[in-house]
């Protein structure tokens, strides 16, 4: 039970925090999966001989994970539910 007693006292220390957390429609995610893939990038590469080459590297990783998507507005959407 202390680690319930731990988790209740750190929800009341941060209840401002969880909160606005809850309540916003933003996030960090996107840029702490960046970070992680950065990190793993970093971690196998063993080194790259310049800087130049490790970002390179960070942007073909970032355009073979994550190609690039069709945007669909809500003029495409009404247009394809009136066909």
């Amino acid at each position: 039970m202390k680690q319930m007693g731990t988790t209740i006292k750190s929800f009341k220390k941060y209840r401002k925090q969880a909160l606005n957390a809850v309540e916003s429609p933003y996030s960090n995610g996107y840029l702490e999966g960046n970070i992680g893939r950065i990190k793993k990038i970093k971690n196998t590469a063993f080194g790259f001989r310049n800087w130049e080459n490790f970002v390179n590297r960070i942007k073909i990783q970032r355009q073979w994970l994550h190609p690039a998507r069709q945007t669909v507005t809500v003029t495409n959407l009404q247009l394809k539910c009136n066909k």
